[in-house]
């Protein structure tokens, strides 16, 4: 594996110092546990009677502070004053101070560096709370762990338990429920997803569950895309070739297709002919949705099934179809699916009705959508009749708001996707309410 930075972000106790442990042994790469770095300023000020809230005595004590890391044995060894630290910085009351002190902007600038030095020369696993949106918004893998506030206590509460320390559940959950509001309200480096993080719910999920979860998308963000098959590459070569003279294509944003991970491909219906129109003007293979009524025409079934089509029941929630969809985009493919689920021949796009299948298998993937406006003249095919493919920027789960599930959630998505290619064309799209259904 080359050398990679994985972001591993999410509240207290939802599992992410144990299981970027365990991530990292299995991947051969190093832990940083940017967590036990503000839990032990926050033991300094506690051994030295400095309150959490007061931020110029905390500033002020800054210097004071001898705090080294190293990575020894694939571990972070941490000491304070050339004494390492244990397992008093994992108690509620340093948890508590660790929240106070990680708010102060002071605190954060004095830590960033050495956070960041630790992965420039080793591939790394960090986990905090702003590590995909603050210290590596350059993550090559950025993950949210989360689960539910009575989840994490009660994982908190059975880890202290074990430890030997007097909590009870109720308080465990209620300064979990605290901290949660200081680190997601706080001005500074807030917890919050970063925009292209994957989202990633543990709460019915075991240790070893959680584990193979993270490390399953680790090695799906990391792989290279799928290479196309043999009969795909000819046929895009060849027929690719003869498509786009007949009619005259003109591609533009071939550069915003990114050359790995899986993307759902949003793209307005104009004829049966779209998907080969786009398929001639993507660089990387295709896969797509195709009802399954073209599958029984004995002609047409082949060659759409050698194309890589997936069969969907219109108008039925095809549950099969759209597992299938996540699947194809978990493996890095490209997967287009024409949101207005039927084709709208000769009509603006920004006046049609769409159905929200696009954000749907987006959430279900946790991947993001590349929008493309398929116009033509006079919007008609026609041979030798120049049309254009126009291919926008890929928009983030996070910007799609698609780190919450939710049928208001997957229409929303897929109104700002929809908005979006119809912006390339040069469509204005009037309120969605109108045209969503």
């Amino acid at each position: 594996m080359s050398k990679i930075k994985i972001a591993l972000d999410g509240p207290g106790g939802a599992g992410k110092s144990s299981v970027a442990k365990a991530v990292a042994k299995q991947l051969g790469i190093f832990y940083v546990d940017t967590g036990a770095m503000y839990r032990t300023v926050g033991l300094y000020m506690k051994e030295h009677g400095i309150s959490p809230e007061d931020t110029e005595a905390v500033i002020s004590a800054l210097p004071g502070v001898t705090l080294s890391v190293s990575l020894v044995d694939g571990k972070q060894l941490l000491c304070l004053d050339g004494k390492e630290v244990g397992d008093e910085i994992r108690t509620p009351e340093i948890s508590m101070y660790a929240s106070r002190v990680s708010a102060i902007p002071e605190v954060r600038a004095f830590l960033l560096d050495t956070q960041r030095r630790l992965a420039d020369e080793q591939s790394v696993i960090m986990d905090g709370r702003d590590i995909g949106t603050v210290i590596f918004p350059d993550a090559d893998v950025k993950i949210f762990l989360t689960a539910s506030p009575e989840a994490r206590a009660k994982r908190r509460y059975d880890e202290l338990i074990a430890k030997g320390t007097a909590v009870t559940y109720e308080d465990v959950l209620s300064e979990m429920n605290e901290r949660d509001r200081n680190d997601s309200s706080r001005a500074i480096a807030p917890l919050r997803p970063a925009d292209d993080a994957i989202l990633l719910d543990t709460s019915n999920l075991d240790f070893n569950g959680s584990v193979a979860a993270v490390a399953e998308i680790i090695s799906r963000k990391t792989a290279p895309a799928p290479r196309m098959s043999r009969f795909y590459r000819v046929l895009h070569a060849l027929a690719g070739w003869l498509i786009r003279f007949l009619f005259r294509i003109r591609i533009s944003g071939k550069e915003n297709v990114p050359k790995q991970g899986g993307y759902v491909v949003c793209a307005n219906h104009v004829a049966l002919v779209d998907v080969f129109t786009l398929g001639a003007s993507f660089p990387r293979q295709l896969r797509f949705l195709a009802k399954s009524e073209l599958f029984r025409i004995s002609i047409l079934a082949p060659l759409i099934r050698s194309l890589g089509a997936v069969p969907v029941k219109r108008g039925s929630g095809d549950v099969k179809a759209i597992r299938s969809s996540v699947e194809i985009l978990n493996q890095g493919s490209l997967f287009s699916i024409f949101p207005q689920g039927h084709r709208y021949p000769g009509v603006d796009p920004a006046d049609t009705p769409i159905k929200n299948g696009v954000g749907l298998i987006a959430y279900r993937a946790q991947a993001g959508i590349i929008p493309v406006c398929i116009k033509m003249k006079k919007q008609k095919y026609c041979l030798f009749r120049r049309t254009e493919v126009l291919i926008g920027k890929p928009i983030t789960v996070g910007e799609l708001g698609l780190h919450e599930s939710g049928s208001e959630a997957y229409a929303r998505a897929s109104e700002i996707a929809f908005r979006e290619l119809c912006k390339l064309g040069g469509f204005s799209r009037s309120d969605a309410s109108e045209n969503n259904r």
